[in-house]
């Protein structure tokens, strides 16, 4: 790889991996995983997983990545040839890399509806908000062409920063992105602490209920803190080609999982105390607690509108840092292949994953009572990817780096100590795959 596609600084990489882990996973999806799942049980659980089983599966990908210096399937072919091991490990990249597609043919539906609300501005005087957010959401969900609109703008925005490239896209991109979500965030969160109930948050996050772990609870939380990551799906693994040479594994993938795990808490923090406020709202709302719930709830509060606003902007951002890392992987393969212009390859993958994306949109509407096995489109696509192929991604990749490549070299790139050394193998070897492998079984057999 030429020295034009390597972050000249340390923060650039961080940033980058940080923006591909936080992304809807964080903001959306973990208020209301933690919501269902009784709350501090579920929080204590998360970030033991996310140091049991994300670190050691991200820091693997990290060092695929930067030892091949390639696109994660070439990176993987590489190894497979340095260290004598059969070829077949390069297919690790091609599921990854095609689970990125696939994903981001239905993330950017959902992040084009986040984009949406950022301009969904409720007008003053209404006698039941309630009605007009579910409305809203409703009439959204019900229209193919609305959909179509924002899964095309976030689309459109996503490949003209991955067109750009590496340091002028991806690289100027994050630097930009990332600190406006952190500030925002932040914001959010301090709003939310005067105006709502940050006393009654605070303990639902941080006090533990252990009769509340049940086996459904521990395997929810294993589940999220494996997908929160972005691992399994190429992303990391790509992005780990572009790191600095002398940026040591250890330290970065700490940074990285302390701003994921921070983002994911404060998130709580700016959401529940508003909903602990209201009566008429439910911690437990699932899914529709961002898009239909938490509006209702800021529009009863002081300047409640401009957080509105402000909140689903850093939303927006979190998922355009996320889309960025699941295209990148594909296309550098395809760059590293074919040597078409990075703006070609770009543009035809765009055009490909907005026509896949077509049917998720469909499954709010036009398709909706169309299912194969009991699955829509979109339900199908989600339970492809996130039930099969990234469990299978991240569980050989645990198996590759932790069974399969000399102990000198992790221990090189983690640049940690002896006793930290042992734990991060016994994880790897041992934790990580067990723990992957029970939550693939559970998603298939519950």
């Amino acid at each position: 790889m030429s020295n034009d596609k390597i972050w000249k600084s340390n923060s650039t990489f961080i940033l980058a991996a940080a923006g591909s882990a936080v992304g809807l996973g964080n903001i959306w999806k973990f208020p209301y995983m933690v919501g269902s799942n009784g709350g501090s049980a579920f929080v204590l659980v998360y970030l033991l997983c996310i140091l049991i089983i994300g670190l050691p599966i991200m820091a693997s990908e990290i060092l695929i990545g930067k030892y091949g210096r390639k696109s994660p399937i070439n990176s993987l072919k590489k190894i497979s040839l340095d260290f004598n091991l059969k070829r077949h490990w390069k297919y690790l990249g091609v599921i990854g890399a095609f689970a990125g597609v696939l994903i981001l043919s239905y993330y950017s539906v959902f992040a084009g509806i986040a984009f949406s609300y950022m301009f969904n501005i409720f007008p003053p005087g209404l006698e039941n908000p309630s009605n007009y957010s579910t409305e809203y959401f409703s009439n959204i969900a019900a229209s193919p062409l609305k959909l179509i609109f924002w899964h095309s703008v976030f689309m459109i925005i996503t490949c003209m920063i991955v067109g750009y490239g590496v340091i002028k896209g991806i690289g100027r991109s994050v630097s930009l992105l990332m600190p406006i979500l952190f500030l925002f965030i932040v914001l959010v969160a301090i709003y939310s602490s005067l105006i709502g109930d940050i006393n009654k948050t605070m303990i639902f996050l941080f006090n533990p209920d252990f009769s509340a772990l049940t086996p459904k609870v521990i395997i929810s939380a294993m589940g999220q803190a494996f997908f929160s990551l972005s691992i399994g799906m190429g992303a990391i693994m790509a992005y780990g080609a572009y790191i600095p040479e002398k940026q040591l594994i250890g330290k970065t993938v700490f940074l990285i999982i302390i701003l994921d795990t921070f983002v994911a808490l404060i998130a709580g923090i700016a959401i529940f105390p508003i909903v602990f406020n209201n009566v008429d709202l439910s911690i437990n709302a699932g899914p529709s607690l961002i898009f239909e719930t938490l509006p209702v709830a800021f529009y009863s509060l002081p300047y409640g509108s401009i957080f509105s606003i402000i909140f689903f902007i850093l939303l927006s951002i979190a998922a355009l840092s996320s889309a960025i890392s699941l295209l990148e992987p594909f296309t550098a393969w395809m760059e590293e292949r074919l040597k078409f212009k990075r703006k070609i390859i770009v543009f035809v993958l765009g055009i490909s994953i907005w026509v896949i994306g077509l049917g998720s949109i469909f499954s709010f509407n036009l398709w909706s009572e169309v299912k194969i096995m009991g699955f829509t489109f979109l339900s199908g696509l989600d339970y492809l990817t996130n039930n099969i192929m990234l469990p299978v991604g991240g569980f050989f990749i645990a198996l590759l780096v932790g069974w399969y490549l000399p102990r000198n070299l992790i221990k090189k790139e983690l640049g940690t100590n002896e006793s930290y050394l042992k734990s991060f193998f016994f994880c790897l070897k041992y934790v990580s795959p067990g723990s992957i492998l029970l939550i693939f079984l559970y998603s298939i057999f519950q």
